[in-house]
């Protein structure tokens, strides 16, 4: 895992923030899983966790959402953009488990909201597909206990 910058300009305060690549191991990891605990807080930190089923990995730092009924998780992305996700798989008598940490963002409109609206709404029963909810990685944690449990790996 690696990182790149990402460098934009508003009101002439200019951001530079670290992009940070998640490994094959750690999105495979996610992705044998069919549903994934998503969590977000409001501006008061008050917490909520969602179980998702209709999300994907993008590429190598973003995670996308379908906002099909996301109703306080919308309004607390809204308030507050960082969201938490974590794995777990266990395979051959071991517990393999990851947490990344992202910042959010709502689409509804561009390439990834159309892509989500085709897979939401082409079913036998169609889902609403309102919006997507993009998410940068901004960090990954180790989620398996034991040694290491807990370290930041990008």
């Amino acid at each position: 895992m690696g990182g790149r910058g990402f460098y934009g300009g508003v009101g002439g305060v200019w951001l530079v923030k670290l992009l940070v690549y998640v490994s094959d191991d750690v999105r495979e990891t996610f992705s044998k899983q069919r549903v994934i605990p998503m969590a977000t807080a409001d501006r008061d930190g008050v917490p909520n966790v969602i179980y998702v089923g209709m999300w994907w990995w993008e590429d190598d730092e973003t995670l996308c959402v379908a906002n099909n009924y996301l109703n306080k998780t919308l309004k607390n992305i809204r308030e507050n953009p960082w969201v938490s996700f974590v794995s777990l798989v266990r395979e051959e008598g071991k517990s393999v488990s990851y947490q990344v940490k992202c910042s959010a963002e709502e689409r509804v409109e561009g390439d990834l909201y159309e892509k989500m609206r085709k897979v939401a709404t082409d079913r036998e029963r169609p889902l609403p597909g309102r919006s997507v909810i993009v998410c940068r990685v901004d960090a990954v944690y180790q989620g398996s206990s034991g040694r290491g449990a807990g370290d930041k790996l990008a």
